[in-house]
């Protein structure tokens, strides 16, 4: 029992200068970002970093915004280090993380992004804009366009937009799309007045009349079925149905497909109707027991 008493105040002694008040952060009982200790500021990075002193931060008027930003009376600081030509005294952060202004410009990060402050917006998306231009979420400029820009839709992982001349999905220009006329069936599959599109690819061929949309990556029309916007050799448009999209299984009424390819040795005649497909490749389907 004393051998036990010792070594805990041996450790209880070994702990005091990593708790102390002036000591420098620890990543084993600190949490990261900024730590004010005594006359120093630190940064620490998040377990199982190192801290690092702020040269020149005044501690007096140290002020932390969030584990990113920070700043004191003449200074703004990101992740520990300076950013530069930041007004510290008009410094604010924005309404979505790794975002903040001053009265000159507006930084995501360490990244000045606009120098119009006074029009910046944050869109749904990841996206933002000013009174010049439209920016994707890494701070790239989308669309030169902002007065004229639209989010069309945003659902199931597909962010389309456009402007007057252009229109995107996820950030990727759709060569030959009409603005005026796109619209959005479902996930990656869209449409204008003259033409079908699977994500940027426009499909060759595809009857607008009868187009649709079933779940997942498939549609087809009167003539063809699509899987990602690939014709899906011999399909039968009629009977086609999709038996586990997140598995990418379907059937007609002769064969079954893993994605655009035929799965040997299935008959879709023998399938049970009530139990749910479980697995599928190109060479089996599995259905729930």
């Amino acid at each position: 029992m004393r051998r036990l008493i010792a070594a805990v105040s041996l450790v209880a002694v070994a702990l005091v200068p990593a708790c102390s008040r002036d000591a420098p952060p620890s990543s084993l009982f600190n949490a990261g970002g900024y730590h004010v200790r005594g006359e120093k500021v630190y940064y620490l990075h998040s377990f199982p970093g190192d801290a690092f002193e702020i040269d020149g931060a005044d501690a007096t008027s140290f002020h932390v915004f969030d584990h990113t930003y920070a700043r004191d009376k003449s200074t703004v600081y990101v992740d520990g280090r300076a950013l530069p030509g930041a007004d510290a005294s008009s410094f604010e952060l924005l309404d979505r993380p790794g975002f903040a202004k001053d009265a000159s410009h507006v930084y995501q990060r360490d990244r000045r992004v606009s120098d119009d402050p006074a029009h910046f917006e944050l869109l749904d998306g990841g996206l933002s804009k000013d009174s010049t231009a439209v920016y994707w979420s890494g701070g790239e400029v989308l669309s030169d366009d902002p007065t004229h820009f639209t989010i069309i839709s945003n659902t199931d992982h597909y962010l389309f937009t456009k402007d007057a001349r252009t229109v995107h999905v996820n950030g990727n220009p759709i060569d030959g799309a009409d603005p005026a006329t796109f619209a959005v069936f479902k996930g990656a599959y869209a449409r204008d007045s003259g033409r079908v599109y699977y994500f940027t690819d426009q499909i060759a061929g595809a009857d607008m009349a009868s187009f649709r949309v079933f779940e997942g990556p498939y549609a087809a029309d009167a003539a063809r079925v699509f899987w990602m916007g690939e014709p899906i050799e011999d399909a039968d448009p009629q009977t086609f149905r999709v038996l586990n999209a997140d598995f990418e299984c379907s059937a007609d009424a002769r064969r079954a497909y893993y994605r655009d390819s035929v799965v040997t040795q299935a008959d879709p005649s023998t399938f049970p109707p009530d139990r749910s497909v479980t697995r599928c490749d190109e060479t089996s389907i599995s259905f729930a027991e």
